[in-house]
């Protein structure tokens, strides 16, 4: 494999060979317009898979499991998948310890809040399938690839809660919620989105273009 080609992980539980799929073409199609290339995670080691592949995107799925930042379940609409959560958290360390730029959509950015050290909201309202107005930050990375004000699709109920030490958010919406989240000194970006329905012009009511951020995973470290 090369620099060029992006790891996608996506849910791991048995019979979601046809969601595999489709979030591959998704997410494929995505990188592809970026001039990227996503293969599909189905096991293997992470760190040689940190050292052949060029980046990782972590997708959207299911909910993590609470435990890991420290809660009891507190929401009736969790969807847990434990394998999933230890892959990706063994997948994140790999490409971290590579300065590997990483890309975490929905599920992807409560992934990289949880993995160092921050918490969620098990439940929120006016996001699951409701569409908003977000505003970055200025002079952050995800302003410079999205620009300053966007309407973004929206379809989560969790978020993220308490930031993590070394993480910074990069966006908001309008209710003060965290819509975008980056490292501080490593190549690793959240949004709490889904920017490939953007790119596949899916959302008529958000047609920002935000291929932008899939170019983001041909970085090596962040520029500040």
């Amino acid at each position: 494999m090369q620099d060029s080609v992006i790891l996608i992980t996506t849910a791991v539980e048995p019979g979601a060979r046809s969601a595999k799929r489709a979030a591959s073409a998704l997410y494929g199609d995505a990188l592809a317009r970026a001039g990227l290339t996503g293969v599909l995670y189905a096991g293997g080691d992470p760190a040689m898979l940190a050292a052949r592949c060029g980046g990782l995107l972590l997708s959207g799925g299911g909910d993590l499991d609470p435990s890991l930042y420290g809660q009891r379940r507190a929401s009736h609409r969790l969807s847990l998948d434990p394998r999933r959560d230890t892959e990706e958290f063994a997948l994140l360390r790999a490409f971290c310890a590579r300065g590997k730029p990483v890309l975490g959509i929905c599920r992807g950015i409560q992934t990289i809040n949880v993995f160092f050290g921050g918490t969620l909201l098990q439940e929120v309202a006016g996001h699951d399938g409701i569409p908003h107005p977000v505003t970055t930050v200025a002079g952050t990375r995800v302003s410079r690839l999205t620009g300053g004000f966007f309407k973004a699709n929206s379809y989560h109920h969790q978020a993220v809660g308490r930031l993590a030490p070394g993480l910074r958010a990069a966006a908001y919406a309008d209710d003060g919620q965290i819509e975008a989240l980056e490292h501080e000194s490593l190549p690793i970006l959240g949004v709490q989105w889904h920017p490939e329905r953007m790119v596949a012009g899916l959302c008529a009511d958000t047609p920002a273009d935000h291929t932008a951020l899939f170019t983001y995973l041909t970085q090596r470290k962040p520029k500040t």
